[in-house]
């Protein structure tokens, strides 16, 4: 009996999608995430402006960038409906949530003209370079973290809300944990299943380590904005 239910789980485990046996992998880092000082502080409402100014001033940067690297891989992609969803995600990322932005730009008073952090400097150099030379697999599982553990911490921020009151960063709350966001993510999500499908073991091992990897880029990012990062003198 013990021999087959070790069985029957070795099989669930081997027919779970790639997906969603990453996320088992790196959900301690993703709670790790959840625990930074920024997000919660961001989830009471309580974060001191300053430090949302320069998260913000950093992400302005960063998607842009994370529009190149989507729309690289676009131009990668064999199959005609996956060109046209990168190219859309791209559209995305520097169109629709440039708008969030440029709202809090205007009511903040942040200058356009500030150069990226070290760890933004990083993580979109990291994400351009996988775009560009890996795998078409490891490229699109490089870039689905900032898909999905956004809308993950959306989400769990939006269900904390009922004990926040007037929380200045509503808008950010609301675009993360939007039903139009799930909707790219759950896309970018079941891409990334089929070609995970089709790649051989070891290529789903770099997935995974690309994966990872910007799933730790994104902890630095948050963090990096917390502590008002600068670079060395």
């Amino acid at each position: 009996m013990a021999l087959l239910i070790i069985s029957l789980t070795l099989n669930c485990k081997l027919s779970m999608k790639w997906t969603l046996k990453t996320w088992e992998r790196i959900t301690p880092l993703y709670e790790k995430i959840l625990d930074l000082p920024f997000n919660k502080e961001l989830m009471q409402g309580n974060l001191p402006v300053e430090k949302f100014k320069f998260y913000m001033a950093q992400d302005a940067y960063y998607l842009g960038e994370f529009g190149k690297a989507l729309s690289i891989i676009s131009g990668r992609m064999h199959k005609m409906e996956h060109v046209l969803d990168f190219a859309q995600f791209a559209a995305g990322a520097i169109v629709v949530e440039r708008a969030l932005h440029e709202g809090y730009f205007k009511s903040l008073g942040i200058p356009h003209d500030i150069g990226p952090s070290p760890s933004c400097l990083l993580y979109t150099n990291y994400l351009l370079k996988e775009a560009n030379y890996a795998d078409i697999a490891v490229a699109v599982a490089a870039v689905l973290p900032c898909f999905w553990i956004y809308k993950k911490v959306g989400d769990h921020i939006f269900g904390q809300q009922f004990e926040v009151q007037d929380n200045p960063y509503k808008n950010w709350i609301d675009t993360y944990a939007g039903e139009e966001f799930a909707v790219s993510v759950n896309k970018a999500i079941a891409i990334t299943d089929e070609l995970a499908e089709r790649s051989s073991l070891s290529t789903q091992d770099s997935m995974f380590k690309a994966f990872e990897m910007a799933s730790r880029l994104e902890w630095m990012f948050w963090d990096s904005a917390y502590r008002l990062e600068k670079w060395p003198v």
